[in-house]
């Protein structure tokens, strides 16, 4: 997609351009009406006014994708964050999607690596923002189109008081994937999902990872501001945000406490501990009378025991003692 994060402001300009192109709107029009997109639209009226529901509802969807990008906070994630991610993003988050983990109210997140694909196409980038379907209203508000989301079980209305998160998925040729619509409260939909697939828990776990204060700190953020020349451009596009990317990479870890501080145990060997995902309770004052919080803090993947020791990996090994049977 790029190479060099200073680049990613003018990808965002690219991708304004392109999401209101007559070729990605058939494209958009052409998954509505096949009903592969996260959302449905659906017009009130006669049957010569519901069948411009694709139309209209690409149309819609554009529109608040270029207002989205316009507004985004930039972010670029590094290799070893990417890497992180993926690697924790293995076991998916259950706690419940809340606004908080958003690093931003818009944003557009651009991966050094790919972080899933679809019918060849890499999946390397995300645009959100917190979405409700009025965002999708005609402009005279007359609440002639419904919007239902597509899940598993099948259309679901989405009603105006609807509020959660409207993630887009791009890959390196600025065309969307797919997208994603997740309600606030409640858990993300399975990792086997038709919409959305892995990449919303990818998403979801960089967040997580960003957002995480407690602990051992395990990203840091620097910031790269636009030119004055660029912001300039920016604002004749109508562009709303400033231009600065944060770049996003995996803190350095800490240095371990020096001999002494601590009785550490006499381990004889290292071992590979897999990232894992631990429950925490926030407010441990009244955990047991019920009242408390709750959220998930990642570990990540790391090498246990002295680093004089040898490594040892352990690996599992199923024995059949009678023959598995042959599925039809």
């Amino acid at each position: 997609m790029i190479a060099d994060p200073a680049e990613l402001p003018d990808l965002r300009l690219r991708m304004r351009e392109h999401i209101m192109t007559p070729a990605c709107g058939h494209e958009l029009v052409r998954r509505l009406a096949a009903g592969k997109s996260a959302v449905i639209p659906r017009l009130n009226g006669p049957p010569e006014v519901r069948r411009a529901g694709a139309v209209t509802g690409a149309l819609l969807m554009a529109r608040r994708e270029a207002r989205r990008l316009g507004e985004a906070q930039l972010y670029w994630v590094d290799r070893d964050m990417t890497a992180l991610t993926l690697a924790a993003a293995d076991r998916p988050s259950r706690e419940p999607v809340m606004a908080r983990r958003m690093p931003a109210e818009a944003g557009l997140m651009v991966f050094a690596e790919s972080v899933g694909g679809q019918g060849g196409e890499p999946a390397m980038a995300v645009s959100w923002s917190r979405w409700t379907p009025q965002h999708l209203d005609l402009d005279d508000g007359s609440g002639l189109i419904t919007w239902r989301s597509n899940t598993a079980g099948g259309e679901v209305p989405l009603h105006p008081e609807f509020d959660g998160v409207w993630l887009t998925y791009w890959s390196p040729r600025l065309t969307p994937l797919g997208e994603s619509v997740l309600p606030f409260g409640q858990p993300s939909v399975p990792l086997r999902s038709v919409f959305g697939k892995r990449w919303e828990h990818v998403v979801y776990t960089a967040w997580q990872l960003m957002k995480q204060s407690s602990g051992a700190k395990l990203v840091g953020i620097e910031e790269l501001p636009r030119s004055r020349h660029g912001r300039k451009r920016d604002q004749r596009a109508g562009v709303e945000d400033g231009g600065t990317v944060r770049l996003v990479r995996v803190h350095a870890r800490r240095q371990d406490a020096a001999p002494g501080e601590r009785d550490a145990p006499r381990w004889n060997s290292r071992w590979p501990v897999r990232p894992y995902r631990r429950n925490t309770c926030l407010n441990p004052g009244i955990h047991a009378e019920g009242g408390c919080e709750h959220e998930e803090r990642i570990v990540p993947a790391h090498i246990k025991g002295p680093a004089d020791k040898p490594l040892k990996v352990t690996t599992r090994v199923h024995v059949w003692d009678t023959t598995p049977p042959v599925e039809p």
